[in-house]
């Protein structure tokens, strides 16, 4: 039985695995997410081994202190993993890109992919049809949108995210609805139509908490489902372990 905990950059998410099956998870926030873990760790008592995906940092050491009578795995670059990577230093590509790119290797073997990830930043990540991770791209996401034109202007409110009803904004909060929710879709269009013309038959997959605010359908594109990256980092932690 194993442990995953994928810690980003506001939520804690915990997913208990039998062999390939996930029998139980949770999603809390930063402050309260470790309560889980722990109560995960009281009621099954065959978790054997765990692995963890931090992009944040702040829990480290906490969660060292929880975890240390167990077998742990850190999820990075320098594990034996499902691709080869590109990347240049590789220790710079992420955990979270990282656990991705591997749950693409499960889910779609034998394909081009393009990787987009919404969640505190976007996050774009192309991997070829031999497992080879060509780079990508990294970019705001809608809350940093949001939060920079407040931050760096001097009248510009400081709004959280609405649809815009029309394709003009009629005041300033629609204008800055309309620009952030339009320059991602754009965006992730332009990403695509790019890909595609590079990467012969390609599979878009659309993840991260921000995923659902997309236009279905989006072309080409696959809206993974919650258990995805979760499965990825299982899938490491097979590879880098006897279970």
């Amino acid at each position: 039985m194993q442990l995953i905990v994928d810690i980003g950059n506001t939520r804690i998410k915990s997913y208990v695995f039998q062999n390939d099956t996930v029998i139980e998870s949770s999603s809390q926030p930063l402050a309260t997410g470790a309560s889980d873990i722990r109560q995960f760790l009281t009621n099954y008592k065959a978790i054997n081994n765990i692995i963890v995906s931090d992009v944040n940092g702040s829990l480290t050491q906490k969660l060292e202190v929880l975890l240390s009578p167990f077998p742990l795995v850190y999820c990075s670059s320098n594990l034996n993993l499902p691709f080869t990577t590109l990347y240049t230093p590789k220790a710079q590509l992420g955990a979270d890109r990282v656990a991705l790119l591997a749950a693409s290797c499960l889910a779609y073997p034998n394909t081009n992919r393009l990787l987009i990830d919404l969640g505190s930043c976007i996050t774009y990540d192309v991997i070829d049809i031999m497992d080879v991770h060509q780079g990508g791209a990294i970019s705001p996401g809608y809350a940093m949108r949001y939060k920079s034109m407040h931050t760096f202007t001097g009248k510009l409110p400081n709004l959280t995210l609405e649809y815009p009803k029309d394709t003009l904004g009629k005041s300033t909060s629609e204008s800055m609805h309309r620009g952030v929710h339009q320059g991602i879709v754009n965006e992730i269009k332009g990403a695509i139509e790019e890909s595609e013309k590079k990467y012969k038959d390609l599979t878009v997959i659309l993840t991260g908490g921000d995923a659902e605010r997309l236009p279905k359908p989006l072309k080409n594109s696959i809206f993974a489902h919650s258990n995805f990256i979760a499965n990825g980092l299982n899938y490491i932690l097979k590879l880098n372990t006897t279970l």
